[in-house]
């Protein structure tokens, strides 16, 4: 008999949703067990089980670092919150997250149901949209270089070789101001899109990208939020801007009060 099929199951749990919820008909993340629910203090757990042995100890951290054993398995998952968030809120939990037994995971329930009940009514009626931006800094000073020029806020002098020098002393004038203007035209941004969402989390962002925002918008106003956004971007695009708007997502930006 092979180490997996000795080893004890394991609770593996996806997310919560509110009481109702119809279980969706698909397999779990190992693709062998059906999903069930389990509730409890008011919350609906989504779970099903696994072989404990494929998800701890020294077999479980290799398949955690194996793409071909991982992916399929990480999609099972999202596909699980996909179908959820089809019928209504969900508080998603990453993959990996497991309970020992029932009890385990009764107790959990009951200790942080306020909290988790809390974020359901804060994203109930909503999607997680993302909006990146990236900025090529050289074009930007192009662009801010030429408004001066063209709004009479900068002047030139009509020799060529005086010119030269002093668009350069421009250009790195501006360019050593950049990070203020990018400051300025990222809050007039947000303030544009305020009125439409529920709520926002600024996440990380790397040094290719100037603005990466997650959105909580009601599923209402999503249609304006793009068609917003759409206008930011040709309005802004002169000036180096790229944007990018992604989604909807389960809302894990906005699910971390209860962390798990």
């Amino acid at each position: 008999m092979s180490a997996k099929a000795e080893s004890p199951l394991a609770i593996y749990l996806y997310g919560f949703t509110f009481p109702g919820t119809v279980v969706p008909s698909v397999l779990g993340v190992d693709d062998e067990h059906i999903l069930t629910d389990y509730n409890s203090s008011g919350l609906n757990a989504i779970i099903s089980s696994v072989a404990l042995v494929d998800f701890t100890g020294e077999a479980g951290e290799n398949n955690l670092q194996n793409v071909a054993w991982l992916t399929p398995r990480a999609c099972r998952h999202a596909l699980v919150i996909d179908k959820l968030m089809e019928q209504g809120a969900v508080y998603p939990l990453s993959f990996g997250t497991l309970f020992s037994n029932v009890k385990a995971l009764e107790q959990e329930m009951k200790s942080r149901a306020n909290a988790v009940l809390a974020v359901l009514h804060h994203v109930s009626g909503c999607q997680e949209w993302s909006l990146e931006a990236t900025l090529d800094r050289k074009k930007a000073v192009d662009y801010l270089l030429v408004e001066g020029l063209q709004s009479g806020h900068f002047t030139l002098p009509e020799s060529v070789g005086r010119r030269h020098l002093e668009e350069q002393k421009l250009r790195r004038s501006l360019a050593s101001e950049l990070n203020g203007w990018l400051t300025e035209s990222l809050t007039l941004i947000q303030d544009e899109l305020s009125p439409l969402m529920h709520d926002f989390r600024s996440r990380r962002v790397t040094e290719d990208r100037v603005l990466h925002t997650a959105y909580l918008l009601p599923v209402e106003k999503v249609a304006a939020f793009q068609q917003q956004v759409s206008a930011i971007s040709k309005r802004f695009e002169p000036c180096g801007f790229n944007f990018r708007v992604t989604g909807p997502w389960a809302p894990y930006s906005f699910s971390q009060l209860a962390s798990l």
